[in-house]
């Protein structure tokens, strides 16, 4: 009789803990639905200015130096190629490299991905593989032999790369 009493006793606390549980993933869902509710992705979407700090207004007609007139085609994303030249957890060695690399290779655009938890340099945007490719090689020459071509989203009519200051360059 008492073993019967123990395990009545022993069932009788699991339920109410299982209950308790209940309570709680009840609590975690309804928080979860309010976050779901209010959740708009696009408040996460990374601006153009990131891509082109240059760029003080895209439809300016501003000609001054420092900011690069472009009209809205320029900016349209199409489907193409850029080359990923490093890839690290750190950012500051991203920038480093990006840097390193503008340097090397001033005509060209390079783009520091985030894509957890690695921090991708990717340079160019080339419509056709072939052209990936050749800069790739050209990279193999300067010293990046890890280089690698990906497909990925590019603008379609970058407009080229700016000169830089000489207080800029590094």
């Amino acid at each position: 009789m008492g073993k019967l009493l123990l395990a009545l006793g022993i069932v009788s606390l699991t339920s109410c803990a299982a209950t308790k549980e209940s309570e709680d993933d009840s609590q975690k869902r309804d928080v979860l639905k309010q976050y779901e509710a209010t959740f708009r992705p696009s408040d996460y979407d990374q601006p153009l200015k990131d891509f082109f700090p240059e760029i003080k207004n895209p439809t300016s007609k501003d000609t001054t130096a420092g900011s690069i007139s472009l009209n809205p085609q320029a900016l349209e994303l199409t489907q193409g190629y850029r080359v990923q030249i490093f890839a690290t957890t750190n950012h500051d060695e991203a920038e480093q490299m990006k840097a390193t690399a503008e340097t090397q290779f001033p005509e060209e655009w390079f783009y520091v991905v985030y894509d957890a938890p690695t921090y991708k340099l990717r340079a160019g945007n080339f419509l056709e593989r072939y052209e990936a490719d050749r800069f790739g090689k050209s990279l193999a020459e300067k010293g990046y032999r890890d280089a690698w071509v990906v497909p990925e989203k590019v603008f379609k009519n970058a407009p080229p790369r700016p000169p830089q200051a000489p207080d800029q360059q590094k």
